[in-house]
């Protein structure tokens, strides 16, 4: 049997470790980053949940959109159902 060749990287790694190296950043641009980052959650959402009428609003529509899915869907079952027959 043959033995493989067993290949030394440790030239090639010494020669990539000289070649990049870490670059820290600047405190400033860290900064900018964060700030850009951290976006602070809106609290417009949890204010219209509590007005009465806009929940009711919400609900509302919700329950619509809902009702107008189920009659499609209904529709389109029963039309390609009935073409089978």
């Amino acid at each position: 049997m043959a033995a493989k060749k067993v290949i030394d990287f440790n030239p090639v790694e010494a020669e990539l470790e000289a070649a990049f190296h870490p670059i820290h950043p600047s405190t400033k641009f860290v900064q900018i980053v964060r700030n850009r980052v951290n976006f602070k959650p809106s609290v417009e959402v949890a204010g219209r949940l509590a007005d009465p009428p806009s929940l009711l609003l919400i609900l509302g529509g919700v329950l619509s959109v809902s009702l107008l899915m189920i009659t499609a869907v209904r529709a389109i079952f029963y039309l390609t159902s009935r073409s089978k027959i």
